[in-house]
């Protein structure tokens, strides 16, 4: 009787409060089968931390972050991969910006993200050890920390990370200040929040056997409701709970590729997720070849999720944020690592790799294939939510709306109106505003997918 009375309880939890566990080869959410698409969204944390930026590393704004998420949800993503929510050393905004020295303003957006997410119903996976573009990644940063010279040092290439006791200890103190943090605006301790769908012990999965039991025997004596994410090669590892890899036909990993980890995984009894993919051009050079590899993913009963790389969202002030890892060089861009071939921006741009049209149609895809697994029939674009105007004195510029194609000017003699429409659908976030007239009045109206509009901005006076 106590058990009925116990399942009964968790089936009446609400998503948001429940933790996905694990059971055998499938995940469940509340009680019930949970499979999900997913973004990578690496700069929830901490933006330009991985993929190089030359401006250095900066926090996301709340803006940023919740426009992110909002256009997750948009796309009918259930979990949101994000390296910098756990993963940043070495510098000044870092969360561990020396050794054992950890930053309580680092934890702010994490805070916020973590608060943003469980509000939309969404999931996220840290990352323990991840990349950093500047020190050749997160593991470089411990080793140089304990005076440990590694040349050409890469999350590849970074031998005694994995055998040095000291090193070892320094992750593991990581891992505490980590877990044990307060969420400022939820109250909650990060390892009692079930918005944390698991901790993804490093970039890629392919950590060598000692040491992922050693950490996954840490990491369960401070946190034992989470899961943990490693490769197939460790799936027999008590306390390993999901096989992960990456699949990027541009990097020669293509699905096919994953033969033998698909049956370790399986032989395991784990769920697989494809926690990294491409979606561009450069891994699939056709619309129809994409499709039909989302359409392998979806068919396969052993895959619980996915997640392509990488969603980037409107940027604080006007606009979408600059291409990552940016580069002028139209020969090289489709070949290096780049955000002109990887980074995708909703509703769709133009760059150096990509078609705007191909972008959006491929997005779209990501879209519908991320509610078949969910089990839902693809509803109709959601309305953008109001833009807020940030600037009318000489051009208007506004914060864009998460799922907004385009967007209508209109302008009136007072804050009341009468509002005439002067722009009808003739601007995007990647126009350079809209050129005013002083002493009028403005509002921006934001257009969906469907052509349907969210509502208008407040009025703004030029």
């Amino acid at each position: 009787m106590l058990r009925l009375v116990l399942a009964a309880a968790l089936m009446l939890a609400p998503p948001h409060d429940s933790f996905v566990t694990r059971s055998g080869a499938h995940l469940e959410l509340a009680g019930r089968p949970f499979r999900f698409g997913g973004a990578n969204v690496e700069w929830l944390g901490l933006k330009g931390y991985g993929p190089f930026d030359p401006g250095g590393p900066r926090y996301p704004s709340h803006y940023e972050i919740d426009d992110a998420l909002a256009t997750v949800q948009e796309m009918g993503a259930r979990v949101v991969r994000a390296q910098t929510l756990a993963d940043s050393v070495g510098c000044t905004l870092c969360i561990e910006p020396s050794l054992g020295q950890f930053n309580e303003a680092a934890f702010e957006p994490i805070d916020y993200a973590l608060a943003s997410a469980r509000r939309r119903g969404l999931k996220l996976i840290p990352t323990i050890v991840g990349d950093d573009a500047r020190a050749g990644g997160s593991g470089c940063v411990y080793l140089r920390w304990r005076g440990i010279d590694v040349p050409a040092c890469s999350l590849v290439n970074m031998a005694p990370f994995w055998t040095d006791a000291a090193v070892r200890g320094d992750v593991e103190q990581h891992i505490d200040a980590v877990v044990n943090h307060v969420n400022r605006y939820t109250r909650v301790t990060y390892k009692n929040d079930p918005t944390i769908f698991g901790w993804d012990l490093l970039n890629g999965g392919g950590s060598p056997r000692d040491w992922t039991r050693a950490l996954v025997a840490h990491l369960r004596s401070v946190d034992r409701r989470h899961l943990v994410l490693s490769r197939a090669s460790n799936a027999l590892i008590p306390g390993v709970d999901i096989c992960v890899a990456f699949v990027y036909p541009h990097w020669r990993q293509p699905w096919s590729s994953l033969r033998d980890e698909l049956r370790a995984c399986k032989s395991a009894r784990r769920p697989f997720v494809a926690y990294e993919y491409g979606w561009d051009r450069t891994n699939y050079p056709t619309v129809g070849a994409f499709r039909r590899f989302l359409a392998t993913l979806a068919k396969n009963p052993l895959v619980a999720g996915d997640a392509f790389w990488a969603l980037q969202a409107h940027q604080d002030g006007h606009g979408w944020m600059p291409i990552p890892a940016d580069t002028t060089d139209r020969a090289a861009a489709a070949r290096i690592e780049t955000g002109q071939w990887w980074a995708l921006y909703y509703t769709g741009i133009r760059t150096l790799v990509n078609t705007a049209a191909d972008m959006a149609a491929r997005a779209q895809l990501i879209r519908a294939h991320n509610y078949a697994l969910w089990g839902r029939r693809v509803p109709p674009h959601a309305l953008p939510p109001r833009p807020t105007i940030t600037s009318a004195r000489g051009r208007l510029f506004w914060l864009g709306s998460a799922g907004a194609k385009d967007y209508s000017i209109e302008r009136a003699p007072s804050a009341n109106g009468p509002w005439r429409t002067v722009c009808e659908r003739c601007v995007t976030d990647r126009s350079n505003g809209f050129r005013t007239v002083r002493g009028a009045w403005y509002r921006v109206i934001p257009y969906n997918l469907d052509g349907k509009p969210g509502p208008p901005s407040r009025p703004a006076r030029s």
